[in-house]
């Protein structure tokens, strides 16, 4: 029998997904939309010990179980029970290749393992796991692997014996074995408490296709719409069905699937659902570790609930563009936008009154607001001549320089109620350092072992965000004290990129996924939230003030139009 992970088996190396928001884009000074779409809350996982951790499902206890490789190369289940507590499991007969791939409400689990014999044998895990029991279809002709059991103890599966695998269900002690098409090579991967049963089948170019069959046997195939290939991985007693798909641009993509209204989401690959509706999973992370044939990244686990959210669209009345890069204790934002003669400007948003703040010794166009505090001083940057930047400070009118001495260019960023500014120059070598002023003193702050750093925010206490390049090329993000850098990478980036950081310590970021998409998160007392839009449309979020109002951009279309958007999580 094939080893299949419930995902797009043997043909590809990754899959993706995410959560969303950002919808219905009214062209108004500021839109009235509350709730365009949900967040999502997402916890990373990762096994002690694990190179690479695949999560697989999820109970209505949040408890997550999978399987992980380790340094030495051997495949381990494991249950996640919460904060920082698991649990790792071996089958007794395994031979290094153990997963769970299962669980019930009742914390029963299922799962596999690889045998000395060279066959495939299934499990079941009961009473907490002090009752463990292996399981065979044919036990000694054919392998057998149990993806799912329902809370009735139902189970679902696959079993195969060097041909074509089969799918199978154990209804009430009774076999029924099954192809999703013809002879098809299926895999029977989630099942609910009324006996339906979605899974995948690969035809004969070895294409993947989702399918559902009901408790009469019926069949029918699930494709999300446009898709070149569709898997189906997880499914609760309300009938969501999660999985993934690979689009016509070739890049892969989990999805959800509720009543037939299909929504992608922002990882690569998405596993089972739980009753309440928490998928899990996993993606490419920054890292070394080779991850399904992808050289330089992680495979890293999650767990994403759905969220409720206030995020509504920002556009200047007329204008083509709006960006809103900060927002302060009032609500005054400050970012740029692209006026109806196409021409762009520094932008002082209050209330709804727009004040355009382009520096007089600036280029035309080239003036960026990117950083505002409590007393509406303002922070930016802009070009008075060709490939030169240089940051200032907006003060009541008044503009001054921020210039790191001997610098190609200057950047600045942030600036806290104390009036400290930070950001990032190029040095006479052309090499990038973030840093921070104070006192008319600029320090230099660069990441030990990392290069190209920058310093986009500062908060009251002067905690900082910091963004550097690590060893292999993957950008990624730091918080920074003054002594200590504590990275803060988002679940579901390859790269990540802190942004603003309010009193309470909370950041908002853009981060960018395996295939390069942008997209917006927020890290609300030590909790990851994803944002976006469902058609992953270059979200980014940039600003954040102390009643944790989120501010950023996205784009409206292919066009390159964009627009901002302002919000809270809950």
């Amino acid at each position: 029998m094939n080893v299949i992970r419930s995902s797009a088996g043997n043909k590809i190396g990754y899959r993706r997904s995410f959560s969303s928001i950002l919808l219905f884009l009214l062209f108004a000074l500021l839109s009235a939309s509350q709730g365009l779409a949900q967040a999502m809350k997402v916890l990373q996982i990762t096994a002690p010990g694990a190179v690479n951790t695949f999560p697989n499902g999820v109970n209505k206890s949040n408890i997550v179980v999978g399987d992980f490789t380790n340094s030495s190369g051997a495949t381990v289940g494991f249950a996640y029970l919460g904060g920082t507590k698991f649990k790792t499991f071996s089958a007794p007969k395994s031979n290094n290749f153990t997963r769970i791939l299962g669980i019930n409400d009742s914390n029963v689990v299922v799962g596999d393992f690889f045998g000395t014999d060279n066959f495939f044998h299934g499990f079941v895990i009961k009473n907490n796991g002090t009752k463990y029991s292996q399981y065979d279809v044919a036990k000694g002709s054919a392998s057998t692997s149990i993806f799912a059991i329902n809370k009735a103890g139902n189970f679902a599966g696959a079993t195969g014996s060097g041909g074509p695998n089969q799918g199978f269900v154990n209804i009430s002690g009774k076999v029924t074995t099954f192809y999703g098409s013809g002879t098809d090579n299926t895999f029977a991967l989630a099942i609910n408490s009324s006996n339906l049963v979605v899974g995948q089948y690969y035809d004969s170019n070895n294409n993947s296709h989702g399918f559902s069959r009901d408790s009469s046997g019926v069949i029918t195939e699930i494709i999300f719409p446009g898709a070149s290939q569709t898997a189906c991985t997880g499914l609760n007693d309300a009938g969501e069905i999660t999985g993934w798909y690979e689009d016509s641009a070739l890049t892969f993509h989990g999805f959800t699937d509720i009543g037939g209204q299909f929504q992608a989401n922002d990882f690569i690959f998405t596993a089972g659902v739980s009753s309440t509706g928490a998928y899990v999973g996993y993606y490419y992370g920054p890292g070394s570790a080779d991850c399904n044939t992808v050289t330089g990244t992680t495979c890293y686990g999650y767990l994403a609930t759905p969220q409720s959210d206030t995020l509504s669209t920002i556009q200047v009345a007329n204008a083509e563009n709006t960006s809103i890069y900060a927002v302060n204790t009032a609500n005054a934002m400050a970012g740029f936008y692209t006026d109806s003669t196409g021409t762009i400007h520094g932008l002082l948003l209050s209330g709804n009154t727009v004040t355009n703040i382009d520096d007089p010794k600036a280029q035309p166009q080239t003036t960026i607001c990117t950083g505002i505090n409590t007393s509406g001083q303002i922070v930016g940057s802009y070009s008075p001549a060709a490939n030169v930047e240089v940051g200032f400070l907006y003060t009541n009118g008044a503009f001054e320089d921020i210039s790191v001495p001997n610098a190609l260019s200057t950047y600045a960023y942030g600036i806290n109620d104390a009036g400290v500014i930070t950001g990032t120059y190029y040095d006479a070598s052309n090499v990038e350092h973030g840093f921070v002023f104070d006192n008319n003193a600029y320090t230099t702050i660069d990441v030990p072992g990392g290069t190209n750093a920058f310093v986009w925010g500062i908060n009251a206490s002067g905690l900082m965000t910091v963004d550097w390049i690590d060893a292999n090329g993957r950008g990624q993000a730091s918080l920074y004290n003054g002594s200590k850098f504590t990275t803060i990478n988002v679940p579901g980036a390859l790269t990540t990129a802190a942004h603003a950081i309010n009193t309470s310590g909370n950041v908002v970021f853009g981060w960018f996924d395996f295939y390069g998409q942008e997209h917006g998160a927020f890290l609300k007392n030590g909790s990851y939230y994803i944002l976006d839009d469902p058609n992953g449309t270059s979200v980014r979020a940039d600003g954040l003030n102390d009643g944790n109002l989120i501010v950023g951009r996205f784009l409206l279309n292919s066009n390159g139009q964009f627009a901002g958007f302002q919000g809270t999580i809950p």
